[in-house]
């Protein structure tokens, strides 16, 4: 969080269990946003979506944000994502935006616009926060110390959806 000597910015992997706790607390008095996770367990995923982590990461965006949407979980209306940038290989980069929009207009899911922009998290308290969110989540699953406060989230009509990718298959009726 701090680099020279000066804050820099926060991660969610250096707040202990207190300060994660503390800081989600105090960002949730008021309902100022929604959280919708996005679930990828890696262990189903096929060696041949891994070979490329942009496109394993593009559509699993693509998938939730369809899924959320069909569902009515989000307002269908023009859409800004702000991602790290360290989420995307350069090469990759200007690709989310144009697959997004031509992906949801050719299935029907909306023909509102979504934009894509690729940020430094250090000049960004949005992707900051998210990624606060995000070690939240990761640290629930794997430990199970948050169940509390992802009760209080839900109660407060907060977290409203986790999308699981790959999606799990339904049985076939006999």
């Amino acid at each position: 969080m701090f680099h020279a000597g000066k804050f820099h910015e926060i991660k969610g992997s250096q707040l202990n269990q207190k300060m994660k706790t503390d800081f989600v607390k105090y960002l949730i008095k008021k309902k100022y946003f929604e959280l919708y996770y996005i679930k990828i367990n890696n262990d189903l995923l096929t060696d041949k979506i891994c070979e490329n982590t942009a496109r394993a990461f593009n559509y699993s965006i693509k998938l939730a944000l369809s899924f959320f949407l069909e569902h009515k979980l989000l307002t269908d209306e023009d859409c800004l994502l702000q991602l790290d940038e360290k989420n995307e290989r350069t090469e990759a980069k200007f690709f989310l935006e144009n697959y997004l929009n031509t992906e949801f207009c050719l299935n029907d899911v909306t023909e509102k616009h979504y934009s894509v922009k690729y940020l430094d998290s250090a000049d960004n308290p949005f992707i900051q926060i998210a990624d606060v969110f995000a070690n939240l989540y990761y640290s629930e699953i794997n430990t199970g110390a948050y169940s509390d406060l992802f009760k209080e989230l839900k109660e407060k009509d907060i977290l409203k959806a986790v999308f699981e990718f790959p999606p799990r298959k339904r049985k076939k009726k006999k």
